[in-house]
């Protein structure tokens, strides 16, 4: 079965993260879609609510303790027809707190869910928990309101995923060395990272080619939420030209 997963991200509370995922999932099952959502909110869990489902087992946390052995055993039905979900967890300081090897069976979970989409509903912030959930979607879609700080904090966000996206790469090619450098230059030039690939390219155009084609196939989505007029629908297109200027990112 083809699938999709969507992840719902980003920089600020209360942008209405949730309220995007809970409305996409929505919108896909009145499409005679299958659609699994999952709270990975693992701050504030609030996705049954939205939904009228109570607040009950089992849910992500029994998963992850392996109280059920698989995630397809916690997507419980909702009132709406074709729209199952995975309730986040009540045991918040637990599941907040993922070590890799949980992180990685939830990633392959997911991959293994029986429906056509995937809906992630992300907390906020860019932990490396969030981000590799948010890197693994395609696409992510990061949610933002025309405030200065839901600006600020998602210009933020985009370049966490950058960087983290960066050092997967290197890690896995072994040239970690290179993750300093990277940081030195962006340190100098806080805004662009043309600088840093201009400069790797000219020392070594084997590894600034893969780099550069891993930065380009980040693509997330972004949403301009609690628009009021024109000028706040026009503010996410230039929130994209500088994502497109300085992160090099096509959104």
């Amino acid at each position: 079965m083809d699938k999709r997963i969507w992840a719902i991200g980003g920089g600020k509370g209360g942008t209405g993260k949730s309220f995007v995922a809970a409305s996409l999932s929505l919108h896909l099952a009145s499409l005679d879609r299958e659609v699994v959502l999952v709270d990975a909110d693992f701050g504030a869990p609030n996705l049954h609510t939205l939904l009228g489902v109570k607040a009950s087992h089992p849910d992500l946390g029994d998963f992850l303790t392996n109280a059920v052995p698989s995630l397809e055993e916690a997507a419980v039905e909702t009132p709406y027809r074709g729209l199952r979900i995975v309730k986040g967890s009540e045991n918040i300081l637990f599941i907040a707190n993922l070590n890799h090897y949980k992180k990685l069976r939830l990633l392959r979970q997911l991959r293994q869910l029986k429906t056509q989409n995937v809906i992630l509903d992300l907390g906020t912030g860019s932990s490396f928990n969030t981000l590799d959930f948010f890197l693994s979607a395609n696409p992510g879609v990061v949610v933002a309101t025309p405030e200065p700080t839901a600006i600020e904090n998602t210009y933020l966000f985009l370049k966490s995923c950058i960087m983290r996206v960066l050092k997967l790469y290197m890690d896995h090619y072994k040239i970690q060395d290179l993750h300093q450098k990277m940081l030195d230059q962006i340190e100098k030039n806080s805004q662009s990272l043309y600088g840093f690939f201009k400069s790797l390219m000219e020392s070594d155009r084997s590894y600034g080619t893969i780099l550069y084609r891993a930065l380009r196939a980040f693509r997330p989505c972004l949403v301009m939420n609690k628009t009021r007029d024109e000028r706040d629908v026009l503010l996410g297109r230039s929130v994209a030209d500088v994502a497109r200027k300085y992160l090099l990112i096509d959104m």
